[in-house]
């Protein structure tokens, strides 16, 4: 048998014994919160989860999920030699009263639940890969037994001789261990030692284990420091002059009354009531609000896609260009642009030869932030649909999206996966469950106060550089899609947290937005004032029909879009007719058009085409020899250089574009014809891209039910 098989055996040893003990629901419960240890191949049998379950790396994984109780718990009990009844530790971690024995043992059953232990005869027992993970158990050495077994017989015997054991060599290890491991005549011998040796000693077990040049003395050489230490057995050689402090030497030596560290309750926080219905609403706002402002993004990415910078990924500049646009800030622009990508919504692409190619990932640039072909389907979406997708996207997501910087701390591009950690996906995880810890009718008083409760919760998680400002963005992009309110987690938030934790998150978060979000509307109100007033999330048709004819003046909730002559001007050289235009909104409005959008409509309509250019180089004709007299002498169409070839056509060098722009903004309405005379429709396809391979749902396998019920048949 292999060293790499004895290793594994005594490292898991009478932990598959345990695991045959639990019931399928108990082993489902461990196997979610390891999920790690289900990587292809599933185990197959007990011992093989045993092994995977003790295997170094996968403990050092738990870790980061334990709070501080357990792993302080967890650190008494590699102390104490890896195994202890629970009064032992309740002994070593100071639980004299009730609470704080109620709160050991809640800290040892969550060590348990992990499988980072187990109960056994009794007594607890840890699981073989922690002692890497923390050598020296608050500050303590290994076992008497392990340290002096090292020792030669002639060095046992001359230990064993200074405490009155003579003669024995190997063979009286038991008697020299419990000679040098009884506590009261240990306390005695250091009050009579030497005043040197004794500030060493004590020196070693408060802050050991180890002290560098101590060595048996040669037989008539001078006894120092160190080789009192030696000779004594209060320390044990290793190797390089280099000697360690047996833990139970240790412990006598810092006295009955030391305790162990325990934090046996977590940080207290300044907490206020919070309504549960301003909560919720709160919550509803900010997520139809976010669903709107990535609908937006989405859509403008179809007709005017943002380009990548040479390094890769959508810049700052695109961002504020696209934030500008869309009437928001580059924060929302960011967050809405990584959701999408990440959703499938939204990728890079190259465009070109008529093709358009993507790519997954995010490497060099590619091109162009462009909409793939899941958008439309999306679009059309009932909103709790649409915006379970993007939850779950900013779920997974391995960066905050709003706190992008790159080496020199300045703001990163969009779209990149360079600076991407599990961190953030456990940071985002960690921050909501210890807000639902608060209970639903609480929240924080100041939100920065978290990342104290998180550190009890999961301090391992909690040491790494910039956490605070990671932590602040995190709760700040929470806030964006209505999950966290007034210091407290919404309703939406609950929903979000129950779902990831299911085998089929996206149907339980639909499932549970269905009751959260309204249904989208299609009727709009339309005002004297030449506006229309949609109310909640306008459904996808109505967006298209006022986006076409009207200029957005505010997205939200309620939205607001504005007509003008030049907004009508645009639907009718989308290929819209008065009568056609004026169907289709009276057809979403919730009560007869207004007159003064009606006579708008139609005196755009009367001017429309009056003026028709084509595409000579350029042939302008007209309806009539006045307006064509009037063109030829109008100065702002002087740089057009207009000649009359009749009462009715004209003439200029310019191309077609900027004879158009150029009437236009002179006040015209002038119609583009082809060369048959036919009127040219300005409609601009949407831009699509192949929809990039699907990423792995990061959560829990969806068969973890199927392999517990195989493992305990």
């Amino acid at each position: 048998m292999n060293p790499l098989t004895l290793l594994l055996m005594r490292r898991s040893a009478g932990l598959d014994a345990w695991l045959a003990t639990l019931s399928t629901v108990e082993l489902e419960a461990l196997l979610r919160a390891r999920s790690d240890v289900l990587r292809h191949p599933a185990p197959t049998d007990l011992a093989m989860l045993a092994d995977r379950l003790s295997a170094q790396a996968s403990v050092h994984r738990a870790l980061l999920e334990l709070s501080k109780p357990a792993l302080q718990v967890a650190e008494a009990l590699l102390a104490l030699g890896g195994t202890a009844a629970r009064h032992e530790l309740h002994a070593l971690l100071g639980a004299t009263d009730t609470a704080r024995v109620a709160a050991v043992d809640a800290a040892i059953d969550e060590l348990i639940a992990m499988a980072l232990a187990w109960p056994l005869h009794g007594r607890v027992r840890q699981v073989g890969g922690w002692g890497a993970i923390s050598p020296d158990p608050l500050g303590l050495g290994r076992s008497a037994r392990t340290l002096y077994a090292r020792l030669t017989p002639e060095q046992l015997d001359r230990v064993g001789a200074h405490h009155g054991v003579h003669g024995l060599g190997r063979k009286g290890i038991d008697a020299v261990v419990a000679v040098l491991t009884d506590q009261e005549a240990l306390r005695a011998r250091l009050s009579e030692a030497d005043t040197g040796v004794a500030a060493a000693v004590r020196q070693l077990a408060w802050h050991g284990p180890r002290r560098s040049g101590v060595r048996f003395p040669e037989p008539g050489e001078p006894h120092g420091v160190g080789h009192e230490l030696a000779v004594q057995g209060w320390v044990v050689p290793t190797e390089w002059g280099i000697a360690e402090m047996p833990r139970e030497v240790a412990l006598a030596v810092r006295g009955p009354e030391y305790q162990a560290p325990f934090d046996a309750h977590p940080p207290h926080l300044a907490t206020a009531p919070v309504e549960p219905a301003q909560l919720r609403a709160a919550g509803e706002h900010a997520a139809l609000v976010a669903l709107h402002s990535v609908r937006a993004l989405v859509t403008l990415l179809g007709h005017s896609p943002l380009a990548t910078v040479q390094g890769g990924g959508v810049g700052v500049r695109e961002l504020r260009r696209a934030a500008k646009e869309l009437g928001s800030d580059v924060t929302a622009v960011r967050l809405g642009l990584e959701c999408a990508a990440a959703a499938g919504l939204v990728t890079l692409a190259r465009e070109g030869d008529g093709r358009t190619t993507s790519r997954r990932g995010y490497q060099p640039p590619v091109g162009v932030a462009m909409p793939t072909d899941a958008v439309d389907e999306w679009l059309a979406a009932e909103p709790a649909d649409a915006y379970a997708r993007l939850l779950l996207a900013w779920w997974g997501l391995p960066m905050v999206p709003s706190l992008r910087v790159d080496e020199s701390g300045r703001p990163a591009p969009a779209l990149v996966r360079a600076y991407g950690h599990p961190e953030h996906v456990r940071m985002r995880s960690g921050a909501l469950a210890a807000l639902a810890s608060l209970g639903e009718a609480r929240g924080l008083v100041e939100l920065g106060t978290l990342r104290e409760l998180l550190a009890h919760r999961a301090p391992f998680d909690r040491e790494l550089p910039g956490d605070a400002d990671r932590l602040g963005a995190t709760l700040a992009e929470a806030e964006l899609l209505g999950l966290v309110a007034t210091g407290a987690l919404t309703p939406l938030g609950h929903d979000l947290l129950a779902a990831v934790r299911t085998d089929r998150p996206e149907r339980a978060l639909r499932d549970a937005l269905a009751g959260l979000l309204p249904a989208p509307t299609d009727t709009a109100t339309f005002l004297p004032d030449l506006t229309a007033l949609v109310t909640g999330v306008a459904a996808a048709p109505l967006t298209r029909l006022l986006d076409s004819s009207a200029d957005p003046e505010r997205r939200g909730i309620a939205s607001v879009w504005r007509f003008t002559a030049a907004s009508v001007r645009r639907a009718l050289d989308a290929g819209h007719t008065a009568d056609g235009l004026l169907a289709a909104l009276a057809g979403a409005a919730d009560r007869p058009l207004p007159q003064p959008l009606e006579y708008l409509v139609r005196d755009v309509a009367r001017q429309h085409g009056q003026v028709q250019v084509c595409a000579v180089a350029t042939c302008v004709r007209v309806a009539d020899a006045p307006l064509g007299a009037e063109l030829a002498a109008q100065r702002g169409l002087a740089p057009l250089g207009l000649r009359l070839l009749t009462d009715t056509v004209l003439v200029s060098d310019r191309p077609v574009a900027d004879v158009l722009d150029a009437l236009r903004s002179a006040g015209y309405s002038p119609v583009e014809q082809d060369s048959s005379g036919a009127t040219v429709i300005a409609r601009a396809p949407a831009r699509r891209a192949p929809v990039p391979a699907a990423a792995p749902w990061p959560g829990p396998l969806p068969d973890v039910a199927a392999i517990a019920a195989r493992l305990t048949a």
